[in-house]
């Protein structure tokens, strides 16, 4: 190569340089006016993601103010002011981009399935019918439609056309959601079936166990809704042999069950019959602190205090062994002793009782039974044991 050429080569180099810092500065200059908006509209979202959420609507208000050609910004913020509670005003901002006629087919899709969230917050569960019929043909590979339909459906208390909701959904909800949506329509199933034995509908229990049996999750909460069954209906030999057969590796449910089962059998003064599935039940590691009182309990009961004595000692030390959780064994045993000043200082306490109904832990609403669906604020398996303090008033 020449000095020529080189020469030319260096030359186009630098012009192509000089081209592209020019183009730079341009679309800097040129975008000033632009780029303030586009810049609140980042910093909302980042105020979102970091939990402020009342300076977050107040830069999307101010963002679409000063663009109210701006879609992005309309839907999140009707989105944010669902979450924070005002789903009619979500509902007029979504309903307010539908009728856009620039609309892409995606950003038609995200505003309906957003606006039918609204339409669910606010409970009118036929216009959010409507609106997911409309999304039907575009929406059936997203998690988002089939939740806002399930609960579409749940909402107009249609529970056969919600279960099959969520059964369809996993089957054509991307890949990575379809164990959560079979997991829900087990819970989901088990939960009906749980409130129609508790209901006498043996009938109507037995079909939705039957819905679920080939669930691998559905298992161990099948067979309390059995034993269940099995207990309110006074045949007391199955229900001891599904508790023993079937729900010792579930100390869970096998601890939902036991104050039911006790509460036949005691009625049939057969009151014991507890016992060994108590004892075999605390020999599981992972058998839960109320359990252990339970058995220590029943022993009381059944006049065998030494060896609830014996057997609690066992678990000294473990940290799950707390005041807390022994207080209903501490109670009986304060009962006896009632002038001893160790029961005069036990008045003197709050101290909780044994469980009082159940709680949502995601929305608190109570239950006098355990839930696998909240009927407050839709989430699946969210139910505990409540607590209840005793408050004891005394004189100073």
């Amino acid at each position: 190569m020449n000095n020529i050429d080189g020469n030319i080569i260096l030359w186009a180099v630098g012009c192509v340089a000089v081209l592209a810092v020019g183009l730079a500065l341009w679309r800097t200059f040129s975008n000033q006016g632009t780029a303030p908006k586009r810049d609140d509209y980042l910093h909302a979202l980042e105020l979102w993601i970091e939990g402020d959420l009342e300076d977050a609507a107040a830069l999307l208000h101010k963002v679409v103010h000063d663009d109210p050609q701006a879609v992005e910004p309309f839907l999140y913020l009707g989105n944010l002011l669902r979450l924070q509670g005002d789903a009619e005003r979500a509902a007029v901002l979504h309903r307010g981009l539908t009728v856009r006629p620039d609309l892409t087919v995606a950003q038609k899709i995200v505003v309906g399935l957003s606006l039918s969230e609204d339409l669910n917050a606010l409970k009118r569960w036929d216009e959010s019918g409507q609106v997911l019929d409309t999304l039907l043909r575009n929406t059936t590979d997203r998690s988002r439609y089939w939740r806002a339909r399930f609960f579409q459906r749940h909402g107009q208390e249609n529970f056969p056309e919600a279960a099959r909701t969520l059964k369809a959904a996993a089957k054509h909800a991307p890949r990575r959601d379809r164990e959560w949506f079979n997991n829900a329509y087990a819970s989901y199933q088990l939960d009906r079936a749980l409130r129609h034995a508790l209901a006498g509908e043996n009938s109507d229990a037995q079909a939705r166990i039957k819905d679920v049996r080939n669930l691998p999750a559905a298992a161990s909460r099948s067979a309390l809704v059995t034993a269940i069954l099995a207990a309110l209906s006074n045949d007391t030999a199955t229900a001891v042999t599904v508790a023993s057969e079937q729900l010792l590796q579930s100390p869970e449910e096998l601890g939902i069950f036991l104050p039911l089962l006790q509460e036949v059998l005691l009625g049939s003064g057969q009151y014991g019959r507890t016992l060994p599935i108590l004892e075999r039940a605390c020999q599981a590691e992972d058998a839960p602190a109320s359990l252990w009182v339970d058995l220590a309990m029943l022993y009381e009961k059944l006049d065998q205090r030494d060896k609830a004595l014996r057997f609690l000692e066992t678990k000294a030390g473990r940290p799950r062994f707390s005041p807390d959780a022994a207080a209903p064994y501490l109670r009986m045993l304060m009962a006896d002793v009632p002038d001893s000043d160790a029961a005069r200082v036990w008045e003197m306490l709050s101290m909780p009782s044994a469980p009082d109904g159940w709680s949502c832990n995601n929305c608190s609403h109570k239950q006098e039974h355990v839930r696998w669906y909240c009927p407050s604020c839709g989430s699946f398996d969210s139910f505990g044991a409540l607590q209840i303090a005793d408050e004891v008033n005394h004189d100073a």
